[in-house]
């Protein structure tokens, strides 16, 4: 018969593999969840960044509208004080036209758009004029979209890390609920349990980008 002290030798490498297990697990654990919170962080920096980059955006739209009202408007006086054969007002409404308004402006009229057929009808119909904000207010607008995809990826590596900490949890929990049982195969097949789960979240969380603080 085998003695008690061949037993225990026997049974020391599975003490030993649980707590590989177990202090694998508490480690990783913590990095875990210290890089889940850095990259939450992170992600509502990006968020927070996104809504104010879509208020200075939603700004100078504002303020590129306004513009454009009053450059209507001028050249829609321009258009009356020309149809009525009032050049002089009409030309005191050209001198007005914003830099923005002028180069389009000069486009058109070269055109001779008010006898010419196929002539564009305005001026803001032209590729060359450009409101002055607008061009400010998309790029904005697109920073604010690549801020906001920023986050949300921030927010997948969060929840990835989350789930790794989740699984190693598990692979802790088998490891230390396998040291209950004294029934060898019971233990071995917990054990087994243990070590692969610990072995497939320390990929999973290896495997994620890190985040140095700051």
């Amino acid at each position: 018969m085998p003695s008690a002290e061949a037993d225990s030798g026997r049974g020391n490498w599975i003490e030993i593999v649980i707590a590989v297990v177990l202090s694998t697990g508490a480690l990783t654990t913590s990095w875990a969840t210290y890089q889940a919170a850095l990259w939450e962080g992170r992600q509502a920096a990006n968020y927070s960044r996104a809504n104010a980059l879509r208020v200075v955006s939603t700004r100078a739209l504002l303020a590129a509208d306004s513009r454009q009202s009053v450059e209507i408007a001028l050249f829609s006086s321009w258009m009356e004080a020309q149809a009525s054969g009032n050049h002089a007002l009409a030309t005191f409404y050209e001198d007005r036209f914003p830099p923005d308004l002028r180069p389009a402006f000069d486009e058109w009229i070269a055109q001779n758009p008010l006898k010419a057929r196929g002539a564009p009808l305005s001026p803001f119909a032209l590729p060359s004029y450009t409101p002055t904000g607008a061009a400010e207010a998309k790029a904005l607008e697109a920073q604010a979209d690549a801020t906001f995809e920023d986050g949300q990826q921030s927010n997948r590596v969060s929840d990835l890390y989350t789930q790794g900490t989740a699984i190693m949890a598990s692979a802790m929990f088998f490891g230390g609920i396998g040291q209950v049982f004294r029934v060898r195969p019971v233990r071995l097949a917990l054990l087994a349990v243990a070590v692969v789960t610990c072995l497939v979240a320390l990929v999973r969380i290896a495997t994620l980008p890190l985040l140095a603080p700051g």
